[in-house]
């Protein structure tokens, strides 16, 4: 029995912990409630916005001609009637889902002139150019909740209490560069309210319960923690040094924890948005193939299946990478040693990046021996390593791919005069899903597996890869590998022409000096 000052002082001790528990528990609840509802509330006009980006290049983008846009369509015209038709079965009635509902449409000309709307009062009315329909002609889009007191917004004032209004840069050609107009699609904001909400209801109740509950539990264990805890008093001065451990090593895990969870988030983001911009890219020219205008149309056919055929390479490109990370993690990666020629390798390799492939420069010594290892994980590397370094380049340039041989190893290296890397990121761009930008909204594309894999490859095939970078001024990656597997030699002992797996010139010696004067690159100079 505890003394009952001791009693006292645990009851005081319990309420108080259980008050500052409650006071806690509901202010962790209205933060954690607030950013979600704010999560939500960022998806859903995302989404909002991505689909009147899909209504403008997917469906308007193909029934309208370049002298729509020459100036404000009559609306007694046919070509009017033909326009209002398409667009209310299309889209004002019949695309999308019903959440983003498409209330209204403008077509913007240069000079603030309506030449478009469902609308048909609006049709040549010149309200001037402000900051959003600018930067749409810019190429950039532009969305947010309407001002329904602005001029350009009257109209609309009687279609829902509230409209979400996205401007869409308009190309005809559906290629790069400046708009030919900008399309302005109005969507209810009650529907895109709904999902907030019920996604957000969804989640705020999840979170309550589980808060309540963990509680309601926590309880019990603070009174039987709370006379523990008096008990053992004079204990806790001998082990407060070692609390102070196992707390260091638990906020290490958390932290661990944390990242994984950030890395695995920012992963999902990233891979559902690279895997969907080929698919939403083939889906578009297959329908547009469909059109009847396009049957007898044998340029525009060509160029759309190349199209396609560029997206599925891609496509399947991000999918061998998952895959391939996928058998890496379940250590179910197998070996195929055979002997085949690099430079034929090579070859293969930069067949396959299509029309990229004039942008690389071979710089092969002509008297590369053979190698003992697995080809595909070779090609693998070789194939990635391009990919990057032509990723982060700029339009048309050029990137070196170089390989020598000294005794028992290769080294080739790929180098290209793109962005570069800052010099605080270098030694984290072999992480798994790890991007110096990360962001669904980046200039470049990818989900953060290609120089992981590499690196997982290299380390499977017994070599290393080294990176060197300058910002601004490119980099370069610099792979050794054995002339012939380490599996092989210290089974068989081989050898290849100028020095075996076994070979002193393999273990990481500086090559010698004619090596260094032959042009291959610093980090590439040792084998």
């Amino acid at each position: 029995m505890l003394p009952f000052g001791a009693r006292l002082r645990e009851q005081r001790l319990v309420i108080r912990f259980a008050l500052a528990s409650l006071v806690a528990f509901v202010a962790l609840g209205i933060a954690l409630s607030a950013i979600i509802a704010r999560q939500f509330r960022l998806r859903g006009e995302a989404q909002a916005k991505a689909h009147a980006t899909f209504v403008t290049d997917s469906i308007l983008r193909h029934e309208l001609e370049r002298a729509d846009l020459r100036g404000p369509i009559d609306p007694s015209s046919k070509r009017f009637r033909q326009l209002s038709a398409f667009v209310r079965s299309r889209i004002l009635e019949g695309a999308g889902a019903s959440e983003f509902k498409v209330v209204r449409i403008k077509i913007w000309g240069k000079t603030g002139t309506v030449l478009f709307s469902d609308a048909r009062a609006l049709v040549g009315m010149n309200f001037g150019l402000e900051d959003d329909i600018r930067e749409a002609f810019e190429g950039i889009p532009q969305a947010g909740v309407s001002n329904l007191t602005a001029a350009e917004n009257v109209d609309e004032r009687g279609l829902a209490d509230k409209l979400f209004e996205t401007y869409v840069p308009l190309r005809l050609d559906g290629k790069t560069g400046p708009a030919d107009a900008v399309v302005e699609l109005y969507q209810d904001y009650a529907g895109i309210q709904r999902e907030i909400t019920d996604g957000f209801r969804t989640v705020a109740t999840a979170l309550l319960i589980g808060l309540a509950v963990l509680y309601v539990l926590l309880l019990p264990i603070v009174f039987r923690t709370s006379r523990t805890l008096s008990e053992q008093n004079v204990r806790l001065g001998q082990q407060a040094h070692r609390l102070e451990e196992l707390l260091q090593k638990e906020q290490q895990r958390v932290a661990e924890l944390r990242e994984l969870n950030r890395l695995k988030s920012n992963f999902v983001a990233v891979a559902s948005h690279e895997l969907r911009t080929p698919l939403t890219s083939i889906i578009g020219y297959a329908k547009t193939l469909r059109q009847p205008q396009f049957a007898d149309d044998g340029a525009s056919r060509r160029e759309f299946l190349e199209a396609i055929e560029r997206q599925g390479d891609r496509l399947f490109q991000l999918v061998e990478n998952l895959l391939m990370t996928s058998h890496l993690e379940d250590s179910v990666l197998k070996l195929s040693i055979s002997s085949f020629s690099f430079p034929e390798l090579v070859r293969d390799v930069v067949e396959g990046l299509g029309s990229s492939r004039d942008q690389v420069k071979l710089a092969l010594a002509p008297d590369l021996p053979s190698l003992l290892t697995d080809r595909q994980y070779v090609a693998q590397i070789a194939q990635n390593l391009l990919n990057n370094a032509l990723k982060f380049s700029g339009p048309g340039a050029e990137c070196e791919f170089g390989a020598r041989w000294f005794p028992g190893s290769l080294v080739f290296w790929i180098a290209d005069h793109g962005i570069g890397i800052p010099s605080e990121e270098v030694g984290r761009v072999f992480e798994r899903f790890y991007q110096v930008d990360s962001s669904s909204t980046r200039r470049y594309g990818g989900i953060g597996l290609g120089l992981s894999l590499v690196q997982n490859l290299v380390d499977a095939l017994g070599g290393t890869v080294e990176v060197e970078s300058q910002l601004a001024a490119g980099s370069t990656f610099t792979v050794t590998l054995p002339l012939v597997h380490p599996s092989v030699a210290e089974r068989y002992g081989a050898g290849t022409r100028g020095g075996g797996a076994s070979d002193p010139g393999s273990n990481g010696h500086r090559a010698p000096a004619a090596a260094v004067e032959s042009g291959v690159p610093a980090a590439a100079q040792t084998a």
